[in-house]
């Protein structure tokens, strides 16, 4: 379940990878310069929703800190006696999305954009507005909300149309939706505004198929942030796909050899065949159904919201959709248990039949009966654990034919431990090789056919 540099507080996929990223216009920490301003001329009317500024900046230099757990201690307990403080929402809203808690930024960030403040805060609201839905948005994203999460950035877009941010952010979002040229035009939006924004350059190359486009993108990347090390090791790894592997031999005798894109770049050059390099999840999919037989179903581990299940039915006529819809069953890193749930909401898609429930449940289940073979296998369930049972449970209806793509494949912090882990432990224990046909760094997605030893 990948993501992308987003510029905001919280993206759980951002968090593992190099993949997107998010870009969040932070109030809290930009406020420190405004504070006397918006506070009230010593007027001690119970009403007031004011915070003093010596307070607003405790809590900024707190919040630069990353001290987000004392920040949500120290605002709830000021909310008491300022129930509508524009400043206290905001703050509790970016430090809970810091922290993960999704649900609780966003009860947060929408008390910020309803509350009628205080004559004191008016203006406060109005400079906030603009980035609370930027954040919001990325929240929702986040969640998986597409339509919830277009709305409030179009809606940012809208209430400041230089906010570089969010066009980022939207671009992000609408490439998540595999509307590509949407997504690059946003970016080049991005860029246009903020010259600067290596952020939209790095997002931007992702929406690409040419390799040297690709390439020439990430250079422009790295001359505004020339110590990004995402952009620095994948444009060493495109050189060494190319046949000059200097610069990636550099790095890996610099000390860096444990970083994880490196491992995962090494672990590319290790195999018999150089697999193709593409930098998007939708051509990753184009690629593995090109070489699938479409008459076969597709089946997929990890539905989630059911974009890549939507997405790979443009291809097939029936697919078959296993997920709890209740997110995560374990802690997978620094993503928490429950993480990308659907809130028990499965998807209507046409061709679509969908077995709800925990794998080491409804999987036996499922396969207890003959099942048609597959075409194509989506494995995006994350974790080690889920990703084995998957496998073995999928054995029956897996031949030569088969294409898999793995989803969290490589580039993640001990990406080795787990689809990796995973697949390899199949092989043994089925006397299974496979080959490796195509790649994404920035996805981290992996295409194979499995071979008989």
């Amino acid at each position: 379940m990948g993501t992308y540099l987003h510029n905001h507080t919280s993206d759980l996929s951002a968090s593992l990878s190099c993949s997107s990223v998010a870009e969040s216009v932070s109030v809290t920490e930009t406020v420190v310069e405004n504070t006397k301003s918006f506070d009230s001329d010593g007027s001690s009317d119970q009403n007031s929703q004011s915070i003093g500024s010596d307070v607003k900046a405790l809590i900024i230099r707190l919040f630069a800190s990353g001290k987000y757990d004392v920040i949500i201690d120290i605002s709830s307990e000021l909310l008491k006696s300022h129930p509508e403080s524009i400043f206290l929402h905001n703050v509790l809203g970016e430090s809970y999305a810091k922290l993960g808690e999704n649900l609780k930024a966003i009860s947060h960030f929408e008390q910020v954009l309803a509350i009628k403040p205080a004559k004191i805060e008016e203006n406060l609201k109005t400079s906030y507005a603009p980035n609370v839905y930027n954040n919001l948005g990325v929240v929702l994203k986040s969640m998986g909300f597409l339509e919830e999460s277009e709305k409030n950035l179009v809606r940012a877009i809208e209430l400041n149309p230089k906010l570089s941010s969010a066009y980022n952010n939207y671009g992000n979002l609408l490439n998540d939706k595999a509307e590509l040229m949407k997504a690059q035009e946003c970016f080049l939006k991005a860029i246009d505004i903020e010259p600067e924004n290596f952020v939209a350059y790095w997002n931007l190359h992702s929406t690409v198929s040419e390799a040297h486009k690709a390439k020439a993108i990430i250079e422009q990347c790295l001359t505004h942030s020339p110590l990004f090390r995402d952009a620095i090791y994948t444009l060493a790894g495109m050189n060494a796909f190319n046949g000059n592997d200097k610069h990636f031999r550099d790095l890996m005798s610099s000390g860096l050899a444990n970083e994880p894109i490196l491992r995962s770049i090494h672990w590319i050059l290790s195999l018999p065949k150089l697999p193709e390099i593409h930098y998007n999840r939708w051509s990753i999919f184009d690629r593995a159904a090109e070489l699938s037989d479409t008459s076969r179903p597709v089946y997929e581990y990890g539905v989630w919201m059911g974009e890549s299940f939507k997405y790979l039915m443009k291809h097939f006529k029936k697919g078959y959709g296993f997920d709890s819809f209740e997110g995560l069953p374990e802690d997978w890193r620094t993503v928490p248990k429950g993480a990308y749930s659907s809130f028990g909401k499965v998807p209507q898609i046409d061709g679509g039949e969908f077995i709800v429930g925990e794998f080491a449940e409804s999987l036996p289940r499922f396969f207890s009966k003959p099942r048609p073979m597959a075409g194509l296998i989506n494995f995006d369930a994350d974790l080690y654990a889920s990703t084995l049972c998957a496998l073995v449970n999928s054995k029956k209806v897996m031949d030569s034919k088969t294409i898999l793509v793995f989803d969290e494949f490589i580039v993640n912090s001990d990406w080795e431990k787990d689809e990796f882990r995973a697949l390899n432990e199949f092989c043994e224990m089925y006397g299974f090789s496979y080959e490796v046909l195509a790649i994404s760094l920035y996805t981290k997605q992996v295409v194979v056919r499995l071979l008989n030893s």
